[in-house]
């Protein structure tokens, strides 16, 4: 058997993972991201009334926050479809 023969027979009956297994072939997936949402909402109320008297008042105010963050890491030793 030449060497020629044998290195085109070599991949012929194993799948394509296991050629990827056997050259080395890997895959890395590496993804970060974050996300940040700031919500504020404020208001002022006011009510009068006649000489002298009566008078309401109310101020309101919130601030909702949002964040979040991750960080994907894979190591596939095959192959790696991200969709």
């Amino acid at each position: 058997m030449s060497h020629e023969t044998f290195t085109s027979n070599l991949f012929s009956e194993v799948t394509e993972e296991q050629q990827q297994m056997v050259a080395g072939g890997k895959t890395i997936y590496d993804s970060l991201g974050t996300y940040f949402n700031a919500d504020t909402t404020a208001f002022v109320f006011a009510a009068a009334s006649g000489p002298g008297g009566s008078l309401v008042t109310q101020e309101f105010a919130e601030q909702e926050i949002n964040t979040s963050a991750y960080k994907t890491f894979e190591l596939n030793p095959y192959f790696y479809y991200p969709y």
